[in-house]
């Protein structure tokens, strides 16, 4: 439920005894809520439903029910369900017992189609949009599945496309964009480059820069006169979500997540909790050691000897000595903030936190075991996302048996 911050205040007021959260405003006059505890007692909040609602895929079967590289899912007003794979680029539909309605788009350059597509989402009315990484383009398909409209997307000014895709928000799509031009910084470890996040307008295709925030932590080094960066494991870096017009924002060096309003950059209210650093350990370095090694086991042509010089490899690679505060933020349909807490790479997702629209802690939500929320297998917190839409009453993704089989389900959220 919205709470309005007027409303919010009073009832911190209310709570004077050891009370879940505090407030204070900083010098914009900006509220700033600390979360102490959650509401929800033992026994309280909200669930997830043992079995799917829907299941679509298979381990053998017709086409149409095996997955591979799903990277969107979305759910239709009338309860259909449309998947989209960046391996095949196909968008299909699917109705609420998981049989096929149609199958559109594909693989190539033409209209309708896609190079790599890496985005799903939907319209008021139904319409799916696309964006194609490979193609720095956005479609627009009818319900049917026809394409109705194409725009390229290019920074103005700049002359080259995003980087990534944060999601939809009402007529808007917000993407990111790192520029590298300038001076690079010096070797070591450095938040480089810096990242605009932008807001791409679907009605005329205009472009307006959001905010600038700083880039991920990468390792820098200089060899025969060439500049160049490491993937710094357990590195901190920004993390996003949107809806609804607005924007959470965090850095996975703190606990601090802004809420930002979208039309202007502005914030609403600041989200902290006192989350003290937690080290890296062995325990985590030979999680993402095994992690790598899982990568190549399996690829043809490799071998185990390969997997095993990559898992060595690995442990040798530049790290942090602490870890990310959190892994990823996500914005259900109504405005709640569901926060998931850093856990060991390659492991099960831990129960995400949950925050309502005017930042009070509620408390956590466990996830059905397997629930995938970055394409393929690699969970470091910066690939490309996989499809994962939180509704009102339901739970919608991707997840992979112990088999690694892709699956999207749906399941039921219970309050």
């Amino acid at each position: 439920m919205y709470l309005p911050t007027t409303r919010l205040f009073a009832c911190l007021l209310l709570t004077l005894a050891a009370p879940p959260m505090t407030a204070q405003t900083d010098s914009a006059g900006v509220p700033i809520i600390t979360a102490r505890t959650p509401l929800w007692g033992p026994g309280e909040g909200w669930t997830i439903g043992d079995e799917p609602l829907v299941r679509i895929g298979a381990l053998d079967g017709a086409p149409e029910h095996q997955l591979d590289g799903v990277v969107g899912t979305v759910r239709l007003s009338g309860g259909d369900i449309v998947i989209g794979e960046w391996t095949t680029g196909e968008l299909r539909r699917y109705d609420g017992e998981g049989n096929l309605v149609w199958r559109v788009a594909g693989d190539g350059e033409g209209p309708g189609e896609h190079r790599f597509l890496g985005v799903v989402g939907r319209l008021p009315g139904d319409s799916l949009v696309t964006f194609d990484h490979g193609l720095y383009r956005v479609q627009v398909f009818a319900p049917g599945g026809e394409a109705v409209r194409t725009m390229r997307v290019e920074h103005p000014g700049r002359g080259f496309g995003p980087g990534g895709i944060v999601g939809l928000s009402e007529r808007h799509l917000v993407l990111t964009l790192t520029d590298q031009r300038g001076e690079a910084p010096p070797p070591g470890v450095a938040r480089w480059p810096e990242i605009d996040i932008l807001a791409l307008s679907l009605d005329d295709g205009s472009m307006r820069t959001v905010m600038d925030v700083p880039g991920r932590e990468v390792y820098m080094f200089r060899e025969g006169g060439q500049v160049g960066n490491y993937t710094y494991t357990f590195g901190k870096g920004p993390r996003y979500a949107v809806s609804g017009g607005r924007l959470a924002l965090a850095d996975t060096e703190r606990f601090s997540v802004r809420s930002i309003a979208l039309d202007d950059g502005s914030a609403t209210w600041i989200l902290r909790r006192s989350e003290p650093a937690r080290e890296v350990t062995s325990e985590h370095v030979e999680a993402y050691a095994e992690l790598m090694a899982s990568l190549i086991v399996g690829r043809e042509g490799m071998s185990e000897d390969a997997a095993e010089a990559v898992k060595n490899n690995a442990h040798q690679d530049p790290m942090a000595s602490t870890l990310p505060v959190l892994h990823t933020l996500h914005l259900d349909a109504v405005g709640n903030l569901w926060v998931e807490p850093y856990s060991l790479p390659g492991a099960d997702i831990a129960p995400f936190q949950v925050y309502s629209p005017s930042g009070a802690w509620l408390g956590a939500v466990a996830m059905p075991s397997g629930l995938s929320l970055e394409a393929g297998r690699l969970r470091l917190g910066s690939g490309p996302k996989s499809g994962f839409e939180i509704g009102d009453d339901y739970i919608l993704g991707v997840w992979r048996d112990e088999l690694d089989v892709e699956y999207v389900r749906l399941y039921a959220l219970e309050k």
